[in-house]
């Protein structure tokens, strides 16, 4: 475990960080506060940014991402494959069955505020809480800085996944706790499953698992 956090201190004490600011936020502001507040500052340039960040989070990209895994290795791929499976399992869960009757905020403020919506997409109005492209975000970008030994890009993987619940707030599709538990659920997720099974015997023994595509 203290190799495994210090190869990654990076990243952790960056989303340390995070967790501190954003406890304060939850524990400060009423649900909605931070709804009101960032749609006050919609513009054209944002909301075309957000539109297209919060796209990361989403299958086209994630599949680009893990073909790229495996070109690099099999074995990488398939802990990045896995990592993520294991990640949309747990979101769904917690989305269908734990928390179905969480709204989103749409809903929340329908009859209560106008809201300005960003043109161009489907929004979504119930299974709030937690949010699975934050989850995804960060399930997936902490585990390609697991497995990157280039750790100059710790720093570049944690934003891209902050800027993507960001996104799913300024798109009004969460408030800003779903984000706050995602991104939880995106760190502990490959975090439990690379210390469990990416240190297992049965992982490091697979005769392919430093193979590649176009690679002996």
């Amino acid at each position: 475990m203290k190799l495994f956090v210090k190869q990654n201190r990076i990243f952790l004490s960056l989303y340390l960080l995070f967790l501190i600011a954003g406890a304060v936020i939850i524990a400060v502001y009423e649900k909605g506060d931070e709804i009101v507040y960032i749609n006050s500052l919609h513009n054209s340039f944002f909301n075309e940014f957000f539109k297209w960040t919060t796209r990361l989070a989403e299958l086209p990209a994630m599949l680009l991402i893990l073909l790229i895994a495996v070109f690099s290795s099999y074995g990488r791929g398939l802990l990045l494959w896995l990592n993520m499976f294991a990640n949309f399992a747990v979101v769904q869960v917690l989305k269908k069955l734990v928390f179905a009757d969480q709204v989103r905020p749409s809903v929340f403020f329908e009859g209560k505020m106008p809201l300005d919506f960003v043109q161009g997409l489907e929004i979504a109005r119930y299974h709030s809480f937690p949010s699975g492209h934050t989850a995804t975000a960060f399930a997936l970008f902490f585990m390609l800085n697991i497995i990157t030994k280039d750790k100059r890009w710790s720093a570049f993987l944690f934003f891209v996944a902050l800027l993507v619940g960001v996104s799913r707030v300024y798109l009004l599709q969460h408030f800003f706790r779903d984000v706050y538990v995602g991104s939880l659920i995106g760190v502990l997720v490959p975090s439990v499953f690379y210390l469990t099974f990416g240190q297992s015997k049965f992982y490091n023994n697979l005769p392919w698992k430093n193979k590649a595509l176009f690679r002996k």
